[in-house]
């Protein structure tokens, strides 16, 4: 079974938007063992739309088209496909109905505009839209199966999860491919490559994929026997040991907040160069609040003296970007937030404020566990956004 993803938009192209649908996707065929063949990201053209389809022609046996069914002049996707496939257009009643419910639930008023997305090819299976006015459409051409969804994500998701999904799962049989990832902290993703060729050598039917962000690897060893996938992720995972986060988790702070939940462990933050970004990391974990006390925004020499409690004599000998200052801020939350658990950060995100001594980039970090506190200084490579995110673990 080959299956073709077509992203639909001017604003893709552009890089205006992130294309969201398509990770959507993507991790939605992975749960069933499926990769894509193909994806194609083109703009909201007639003649771009045909080309693409020429390409695709009878090769594949799904379709997917997100984008272009809007009121708008732009949102050709229907009639361009309908044409391209010679099938007529007609008024849909059952749309226009539920044009008319979604707008009356935001109190705006229907347009002829909106009333075009009710026009759609016959014969073809409407599939519903909870989230917006444009439905999704199915229909068929010879073997093909061509599904036409919405642009905006959070309209697109339920037709996947909820219709295209289960059709796969119905009308289909396919070689389901398996899958197994694990995430490496602090650990070269050239070595890591090094110890699966070298050490654990899978056979050529084993994939192997490697993903590196922000300091976290992903591996991911996958094939169609399910033995072999297994058998080549523990040898891995035995290799790898403590390097690896435990399983079901992809980033460093999930498996610590659910460390600290265990050992019902309080913790606070002070932060400098990130700003509150590694509050919000916590607290986008939901039932944190059970353990996460809260933090303090310490940006200024003032606030990391006067609110905060680091000596004025530490931030005048040592600066604000140093492993003394970092201590005293860990100390200082740890303390006033009664906490048993603590981190700080502070460095230089730039793309200001570096000297030769103390360079962009620079950032000491430090844990405190009851009385054991930790310090590492860091030198993180990139721009501004890049070395926050890198202190961030995200």
């Amino acid at each position: 079974m080959k299956i073709a993803v077509i992203s639909i938009g001017d604003e893709l192209l552009k890089g205006t938007i992130e294309n969201k649908n398509l990770a959507i996707i993507g991790k939605e065929l992975k749960k069933m063992g499926i990769v894509p063949s193909l994806q194609m990201t083109i703009k909201d053209s007639k003649d771009d739309i045909i080309e693409c389809l020429d390409y695709l022609n009878e090769n594949f046996d799904i379709i997917i088209s997100t984008g272009g069914l809007g009121p708008t002049d732009d949102d050709l996707t229907v009639k361009t496909f309908a044409d391209y496939y010679g099938i007529k257009l007609y008024e849909n009643r059952d749309v226009i109905k539920h044009i008319q419910n979604i707008l009356n639930q935001k109190n705006k008023p229907i347009s002829r505009y909106n009333l075009t997305q009710a026009i759609v090819p016959e014969g073809c299976t409407i599939i519903d839209n909870p989230n917006g006015t444009a439905p999704g459409v199915f229909f068929e051409y010879k073997n093909q199966k061509i599904f036409l969804l919405p642009g905006p994500p959070y309209e697109m998701q339920p037709m996947i999860s909820n219709h295209i999904i289960p059709y796969i799962k119905s009308n289909y049989d396919y070689n389901k491919t398996y899958f197994n990832s694990a995430y490496a902290v602090n650990f070269p993703e050239s070595e890591i490559q090094r110890t699966v060729t070298e050490k654990i050598k899978p056979p050529e039917n084993i994939s192997v994929a490697y993903r590196a962000y922000n300091g976290v690897c992903e591996i991911t060893f996958s094939s169609n026997s399910k033995k072999f996938t297994d058998e080549y992720f523990v040898k891995f995972k035995k290799l790898m040991g403590n390097y690896l986060l435990a399983e079901n988790y992809t980033n460093l702070v999930e498996e610590t907040i659910s460390l600290l939940k265990k050992h019902n462990l309080t913790l606070s933050t002070a932060e400098s160069c990130t700003a509150g970004m590694i509050g919000s990391k916590i607290t986008d974990i939901s039932g944190v609040s059970s353990i996460y006390k809260g933090g303090i925004i310490s940006y200024s020499n003032e606030i990391k003296e006067h609110i905060l409690g680091v000596k004025n004599s530490t931030l005048e000998k040592h600066g604000a970007v140093s492993r003394e200052c970092a201590e005293e801020m860990v100390k200082c939350i740890c303390s006033k937030f009664s906490t048993d658990a603590g981190i700080s950060v502070t460095g230089i995100a730039g793309p200001d404020g570096g000297t030769e001594e103390k360079p962009v980039g620079l950032v000491y970090i430090a844990v405190k566990l009851y009385d054991h506190i930790v310090i590492e200084k860091c030198n993180f490579i990139g721009n501004r956004n890049r070395v926050r995110q890198r202190v961030r673990g995200n």
